[in-house]
C-alpha cells in the first residue's frame, strides 16, 4: 500500500517507482511433523541489477547505492502514517525505472507489532535523521 502510494506522488522524474514483492505464506498439512509455515515470493527478475542491501532499520544506510527515491520513500512511509510507522531495511533490485524490494522491516511506535524487527520508536528517529541528513547531504532535501 505504501508503495503504491509513493507512486502516485509528485516525485522528481529521475526517482524510479517502489515495488515490493508480494509475500504469501504456504503452509504444510500435519502428518507425521506439526504443520509448518513458509514465506514464499515470487522470485526477483535476472536482467535486473544485482541484489543490495540499500538502508537497514537502525539508521544505516548504503552510500554506495545511495538513490533519492528510496530516501523519500523512507521518509513518506513516516509521513503518511502520521508519524506511527516507516518502512526500513530496504532491499532488492533495480529494474529499468523501478525498485523491486523484498523482507523490509516496519518499524512502528506500537513494539507489539510487526515482529523482532520492529525495534521501536527510538529507531524510528535514528532512520528518520539518518534519512534526512543523506537528503540534505545530497541536495536532495524538499
Amino acid at each position: 500500500y505504501l508503495a503504491e502510494e509513493y507512486n502516485k506522488t509528485s516525485r522528481p522524474l529521475h526517482c524510479p517507482e517502489i515495488r515490493f514483492l508480494v509475500v504469501n505464506v504456504v503452509e504444510t498439512a500435519g502428518g507425521v511433523t506439526p504443520e509448518e509455515r513458509y514465506c514464499a515470493e515470487e522470485q526477483l527478475p535476472f536482467a535486473a541489477t544485482s541484489f543490495v542491501k540499500y538502508s537497514n532499520n537502525t539508521g544505516y544506510w548504503n552510500e554506495e547505492e545511495i538513490n533519492q527515491s528510496l530516501l523519500l520513500f523512507t521518509r513518506f512511509s513516516l509521513q503518511k502514517t502520521n508519524g506511527y510507522l516507516m518502512v526500513t531495511d530496504l532491499q532488492g533490485v533495480r529494474n529499468g525505472n523501478e525498485f523491486i524490494l523484498t523482507d523490509p522491516a516496519i518499524l512502528c511506535k506500537d513494539n507489539t507489532r510487526f515482529g523482532s524487527t520492529n525495534l521501536g520508536h527510538d529507531f524510528m528517529k535514528s532512520c528518520i535523521t539518518a534519512t534526512d541528513a543523506m537528503l540534505e547531504e545530497y541536495g536532495w532535501d524538499e
